[in-house]
């Protein structure tokens, strides 16, 4: 008798060992990027887990396809196989149109406007290290016609957050600071060096 034919193929990853890892890198990845200038070092390190989660993901895939009845074994078990490539996909596009940065910015934005508007009138600059709306205010500065807020983590070599002016784009001081026009009179404002 042939052993090989009795003795079930019994080799499969669990689904928890698929699926978690995706949706926790899925949602690190999302949070990362859901602050101006994004949190580039946990983006590095998730880089990492994402690589982690490709290579299982074609070793698996490689590993049913080179057993017996590859077809019948991608059809039983394709959520396992089908589900990273999907969040991926998923993930990119909400990063790429921006939609981690939109949601928490709307989340905030009656905070940041608030606090924005308490700050032009006079009232004096949060302490350092406080959360407005979902967002860690480093620190909050006046600037000419309004007032910024630096994004705790944020950026790599400058920092980098929002910028209230409603009376249109602030000054740049000495070519450090860019800002670009997001909602109303709300700037991403980022500082180099």
């Amino acid at each position: 008798m042939d052993t090989a034919e009795t003795v079930p193929d019994t080799w499969r990853p669990g689904r928890v060992v698929v699926i978690v890892p995706t949706v926790v890198a899925a949602l690190a990845t999302v949070w990362a990027t859901s602050v101006p200038g994004w949190y580039l070092i946990w983006l590095a390190l998730i880089a990492n887990v994402w690589v982690f989660i490709g290579l299982v993901w074609l070793l698996t895939l490689g590993r049913m396809l080179f057993r017996r009845e590859p077809l019948a074994r991608l059809r039983r078990d394709w959520p396992v196989w089908s589900l990273p490539p999907l969040v991926v996909l998923l993930v990119c596009g909400l990063v790429y149109v921006g939609a981690p940065l939109e949601a928490r910015f709307a989340l905030s934005r009656p905070a940041l406007d608030d606090r924005a508007q308490a700050i032009s009138h006079g009232t004096p600059l949060p302490a350092d290290d406080e959360w407005i709306g979902l967002f860690p205010v480093e620190r909050a500065e006046r600037i000419p016609g309004g007032v910024r807020f630096a994004i705790d983590g944020t950026g790599f070599l400058g920092t980098a957050g929002f910028a209230w002016s409603p009376e249109g784009e602030p000054p740049e001081h000495d070519g450090e600071d860019l800002y670009e026009h997001w909602h109303g009179p709300w700037y991403l404002w980022s500082e180099s060096g």
